[in-house]
């Protein structure tokens, strides 16, 4: 199960059943709730999180009078999807909604939260996508209630600790690496140079490596090509190469060689990023997203 979720999550986390979320959805809401004023500065937080599988972060939060509940945290979500359990418990009416794919669009539902709450974050009357989210409890072996996306986070800055397995929520520090956003939220998107040319990555802690849209490259002359894939998601089939880049900058600092994959997607012109950075693919062991600062930062 955990390969196919790798191999699958350059569309979503797992194969789904009209589960749009992550970098290849923009949804037909228009809804007020989602142009939301910058983060806030809020007191320092820290609150523990469960790690899967390495690099899928779990955390508790609340929405409406349901406590203690499981949010799987992505940052290359938007907007957020709440289970269909926790919506038909508290009884909220669901809308129709759109979904637009490379190349077809997916009828689907969102609701109204009274209320979600993820540490000191909080946000009333918000509006959210509304699925089934059982396939994710089969695949985790843990049950998960909302997957909370950059709509919600970036009401804060904030910074993900994988090794001592905490997130912690207020002012960045100043760290020793860090670059600018190229885009700002809700699709956080930095620059990385790589050895045949700059890319735009969108960072996604849903995602366990480094991966780049054929459509989107210049030049792939020199990256050396070590397996080749095939899978199937919402679109259909795909196919992703599997390839070793020799030479990477991201700001200042040079980092090893890596494995990353090359996606053969369909073109389109709506996304104006590269390619998905997974951070754990990079062997980081802590990022933080400064919004004040609109930077990106890691150690």
């Amino acid at each position: 199960m955990k390969a196919t979720l790798a191999l699958m999550r350059w569309l979503a986390i797992l194969t789904l059943v009209a589960v749009p979320f992550g970098w290849s959805q923009r949804v037909a809401i228009t809804d007020p709730a989602l142009q939301e004023p910058p983060a806030r500065r809020l007191p320092p937080l820290k609150i523990p999180l469960r790690l899967y599988w390495g690099y899928l972060v779990v955390v508790e939060g609340s929405i409406g009078r349901f406590q203690k509940l499981n949010f799987l945290i992505d940052t290359g979500t938007f907007p957020s999807v709440v289970n269909e359990g926790i919506s038909h418990g508290l009884d909220l009416q669901e809308k129709d909604a759109n979904v637009n794919l490379s190349n077809r669009s997916i009828r689907t539902k969102s609701v109204l939260l009274p209320s979600i709450q993820l540490g000191p974050v909080r946000a009333e009357l918000f509006p959210v996508l509304m699925q089934d989210l059982s396939f994710l409890e089969k695949g985790l072996g843990c049950k998960v209630d909302a997957i909370v996306g950059m709509d919600v986070l970036r009401k804060s800055s904030f910074s993900i600790d994988y090794k001592r397995k905490q997130i912690l929520f207020g002012p960045i520090e100043n760290v020793r690496f860090s670059v600018p956003f190229e885009t700002s939220p809700p699709y956080v998107t930095i620059r990385m140079e790589l050895q045949n040319g700059p890319v735009r990555l969108l960072i996604d802690t849903g995602d366990p490596a480094l991966m780049l849209f054929q459509s989107r490259l210049r030049d792939a002359i020199g990256l050396q090509t070590i397996g080749l894939e095939t899978g199937n998601n919402l679109g259909g089939q795909f196919q992703r190469r599997k390839v070793r880049v020799s030479e990477i900058t991201l700001g200042k600092e040079k980092l090893a060689p890596q494995v990353a994959f090359i996606v053969n997607d369909q073109v389109d012109r709506g996304r104006n990023f590269d390619g998905v950075l997974g951070p754990r693919g990079l062997q980081f062991e802590e990022i933080a997203f400064d919004f004040e600062g609109q930077r990106f930062s890691w150690k």
